[in-house]
């Protein structure tokens, strides 16, 4: 899965401090992932990746983060 997380409403152009809590789930969630300047890439099961997904997406949110978009691109081989 490729994925990306965006936090809206920033009053910086700098992102890093609001997706900081993403690298804190990704060292817990026991998945090979690698991270890029424009995402994330995660290798596990459907079933991991989507509940990865729904928890890096909530990561983000805070008192004033009030919007998160996030994209997933999933490729899977069966």
């Amino acid at each position: 899965m490729e994925i990306s997380v965006y936090p809206l409403g920033t009053s910086n152009p700098s992102i890093t401090g609001e997706v900081s809590a993403i690298f804190d789930v990704l060292d817990t969630c026991g998945l090979k992932y690698e991270i890029s300047v424009m995402g994330t890439t995660v290798e596990g099961n459907l079933d991991e990746l989507l509940s990865l997904a729904g928890k890096l997406h909530n990561a983000v949110f805070s008192d004033l983060i009030r919007r998160v978009v996030t994209m997933i691109k999933i490729d899977e081989r069966r």
